[in-house]
């Protein structure tokens, strides 16, 4: 229990200074293009994310396409993503079918879900969120590529904007840091996941 708590903090201190070195970049850090980037125009805010995993893409992949809330989870925090339920730890075969316009709820607790615009399996599974009234937009997308014979990059791209346009940018940072933190958690458990632990 103290190792998971201090792993955490770990966690949590590392995503502070990702996301204090993206604010201080100007909050964009565009990288290559990569499927779902047109589906947010002008972003206030891209930030681009990796993690290795210890297997293909093909191994990976299913623990992508199980996500949502209140189907496996987002394999990140809890407690906010999947209403305190455990996200799953194995894969489940009734959860890898995933299609453009499938929701997967952001969260149990309500609120707009994300929406498939892209997949590709095993490589790109891409989702928008629009919040009511249309004023955030968001798009957040999973790219896996391969990293030697059996290993995968994972990339998480996340592109925001929003109207008016100034309070787009007053949010930025707060969502920045809180994406730091759950992206973080989320490479280190799907990590584990992956590799049987």
């Amino acid at each position: 229990m103290l190792a998971g708590m201090i792993r955490l903090s770990t966690i949590i201190a590392a995503a502070a200074g990702g996301a204090a070195a993206a604010l201080a970049a100007g909050v964009r850090q565009p990288g290559p293009p990569l499927p779902g980037d047109r589906l947010v125009k002008a972003p206030v805010l891209t930030r681009t994310m990796r993690a290795r995993m210890p297997a293909a893409p093909p191994a990976v992949w299913p623990w992508l396409a199980q996500m949502g809330a209140g189907r496996a989870g987002w394999y990140a925090i809890d407690l906010i993503d999947n209403g305190g339920e455990p996200s799953a730890r194995s894969i489940d075969p009734a959860l890898q079918r995933v299609a453009p316009g499938d929701h997967l709820e952001a969260s149990t607790f309500g609120g707009p879900p994300f929406v498939v615009t892209h997949v590709d399996e095993p490589r790109d599974l891409v989702m928008v969120l629009r919040a009511r009234a249309g004023w955030l937009r968001t798009s957040y997308g999973y790219h896996l590529r391969p990293d030697g014979p059996d290993g995968t990059e994972l990339i998480a791209r996340l592109r925001m904007t929003g109207r008016p346009r100034l309070l787009a940018l007053a949010l930025a940072p707060l969502l920045l840091a809180g994406h730091e933190v759950g992206q973080r958690v989320q490479f280190l458990r799907l990590r584990r996941r992956v590799s049987g632990r």
